[in-house]
């Protein structure tokens, strides 16, 4: 009995066999009983055989209702077994009409259990049989009473519906199961070929992306690529190829490095290389990539991997890397500093840079940020130029400005900017170039066209330029303005004595005490020789406090420069020695309006004022009679 507690029932269908089963076992006694009526206590056999059967059956629907199925089964089958031949001993034998029950139980048995568990109740009622044979061969049964008819068509009737019950569940799982057959057929017909055209749309997909796919048996040393990695490898399209044959069309170059990589992948279970094959005499890159599984010994049996055709982005890359070099030589070599900061942070500087920021070696250079290499007054500039050129913004190709080297020097420079990738991320490249000594000439050239090399005064042109400027000026504030041209009144005479250095000795402290007279915004100019000329703008509104204002200018630049002068003079005649000077000043002076003013006309006007100055006595101030 153990073995056929282990035993499932098979589905449901089984389940609801058994449980028609335990209930027609349940009737059959009762209705035997019933049947028997008067005579059921005539022998004891009437009422045991039955109680016999229903505690069978009852034991049966126990073990049932405790989820023991294939128990229940068991004590059902073999209990009646036995419960029928004891009956039969005291019913006729192989005569008894209980014994058509025993063809029924072999065929529910059968339904419920396993092949060689139905065997053996096959064989335990056929030895029950022959026993019964036996004994009434013999003549040890025991005589036989008569039994009613009833019992008899009950027996039979029960042995029909049963019969008729199993043969109706074997055609329902039958049909049940030839539905399933069909629709499992139709579902592995559909998958057939969906998996049909997933093989074509990966045999597509493969060759459109140039990616080959093998399986490896490599206990029979044995490679087979699909449709495009036989094209990838050159081989004809469904052979197969091995690892030494593989080897061989590797190139020399890349033989020892992808046999090192094949030799690791034996211990991690994976491979990935790029290399070179030859292929029909052309060279092609190709990457590998593959897993590996292992047998019990720890040897690998079995690999799955991708081959992929790469020559195109190889020469790419390769192209791209002589590119780099190509263009890294050039950035070393070339006179042009050169930058690559990302978010402030130096990446790169070459040795041109190194050289233009003093700074001993790469590394030092590197550790500042760009922020500290730019001049405070350039920085905000500068700042926003980087901004624009990240965000792609439109910007001028080049700008100037001042960088600060790390020994604290300064320098002018013109910097170039443009973004880039550098290590795949988003930097700036910056060209530099130091204009230092181009900005100096230009402001030596400035100071020759705008400004009188002795004093460092403007000179005509300059003041030309703001006086044009201050009548523009005053058309929008409707201020007047003065103009004022002086000639010192006794400066010849020093010259003819002690020469031309001492006539500059004074033209040059003459200039300075006359810028210590006016504004900062006024202009003093030098006009030529001992000439003179000051521009005071924006004066007031009101005409006669504007002229009041020009005379008290006046007034104190005429007892400025009436002060002795002690010059430090050089000559072959005298020798180093210091003497002292007195000159003063003819002042001429136009008081104007933008409205009807010109540069040229009020520069005569006050000219003319500085000549009646000097015909009224020297040391005098004239005001022009026009002031338009």
């Amino acid at each position: 009995m153990n073995d056929q507690t282990a035993t499932p029932l098979r589905g449901e269908p089984a389940l609801a066999l058994l449980k028609y089963a335990i209930a027609t076992l349940l009737m059959g006694p009762i209705l035997t009983m019933l049947a028997l009526g008067p005579a059921l206590f005539d022998k004891p056999v009437n009422y045991i055989g039955p109680a016999s059967m229903l505690s069978v059956a009852l034991l049966g629907w126990l073990f049932l209702a405790l989820g023991y199925a294939a128990l229940a089964a068991s004590t059902l089958v073999y209990g009646v077994s036995f419960c029928i031949t004891g009956i039969a001993v005291f019913t006729g034998g192989g005569r008894s009409p209980v014994i058509i029950v025993f063809p029924v139980l072999i065929l529910i048995y059968g339904w419920l259990s396993e092949t060689r568990a139905v065997i053996r109740v096959v064989v335990l009622i056929t030895a029950l049989n022959l026993a019964l044979w036996a004994l009434d061969h013999f003549g040890l049964l025991p005589v036989a009473a008569m039994i009613p008819p009833s019992i008899y068509v009950i027996h039979a009737v029960l042995a029909i519906i049963s019969s008729a019950v199993l043969i109706a569940l074997i055609l329902n799982t039958n049909r049940r199961q030839l539905y399933e057959l069909q629709t499992m057929g139709q579902n592995l017909t559909q998958h057939t070929t969906l998996l049909e055209q997933n093989t074509q749309l990966l045999e597509r997909a493969q060759e459109v992306a140039k990616v080959g796919s093998w399986v490896a048996d490599f206990v029979a040393n044995t490679v087979t690529p699909s449709a495009q990695g036989c094209q990838i490898l050159g081989l004809q399209p469904g052979t197969g190829t091995g690892y030494s044959d593989y080897l061989a069309r590797v190139h020399e170059d890349d033989r020892a490095a992808m046999t090192s990589a094949w030799q690791a992948a034996q211990s991690t279970g994976f491979f990935d290389d790029e290399h070179r094959i030859v292929v029909n005499g052309s060279i092609r890159w190709v990457r590998q990539r593959a897993e590996l599984e292992f047998g019990p010994d720890g040897h690998p049996v079995s690999g799955l991997g991708i081959v992929q055709d790469v020559t195109v982005r190889k020469l790419s890359q390769l192209a791209l890397k002589e590119s780099e070099e190509r263009h890294r030589t050039l950035t070393e070599w070339t006179p042009e500093a050169i930058l690559v900061h990302r978010n402030t942070q130096i990446l790169y500087a070459n040795p041109a840079a190194i050289r233009l920021f003093d700074a001993p070696d790469a590394a030092s250079l590197m550790a500042k940020s760009t922020t500290q290499l730019i001049h405070p007054a350039f920085l905000e500039n500068q700042k926003e130029r980087m901004k624009r050129i990240e965000s792609g913004v439109p910007h001028t190709p080049s700008a100037e400005s001042k960088f600060i080297t790390l020994k604290g020097r300064e320098i002018d420079v013109e910097v170039q900017g443009t973004a880039i990738q550098f290590d795949n991320q988003p930097a700036i490249h910056v060209s530099i170039r130091d204009i230092t000594d181009r900005k100096q000439l230009e402001n030596e050239i400035r100071q020759l066209a705008f400004y009188d090399i002795l004093t460092k005064l403007p000179n005509r042109r300059l003041l030309n330029d703001r006086l044009g400027q201050a009548i523009s000026a005053h058309r929008r504030s409707h201020c007047f303005g003065a103009l004022m041209f002086l000639d010192l009144d006794n400066f010849k005479p020093l010259n003819d004595r002690y020469g031309h250095s001492a006539g500059d000795l004074l033209l040059v402290e003459a200039a300075t005490r006359l810028k210590n007279c006016i504004r900062e915004m006024d202009t003093v100019a030098r006009f030529g020789g001992d000439e003179f000329v000051i521009l005071l703008t924006e004066l007031d509104v009101d005409g006669g406090k504007s002229r009041e204002y020009a005379q008290t200018v006046a007034n104190k630049i005429k007892a400025t420069l009436a002060a002795p002068y002690v010059l430090q003079i050089q000559g072959a005649d005298v020798g180093a020695a210091q003497i002292e000077h007195r000159c003063s000043a003819s002042i001429g002076v136009v008081v104007f309006f933008s409205e009807n003013a010109h540069p040229d006309e009020l520069t005569k006007w006050a000219d003319a004022a500085m000549y009646q100055a000097k015909k009224n006595g020297r040391d005098q101030i004239y005001f022009a009679s026009e002031t338009s």
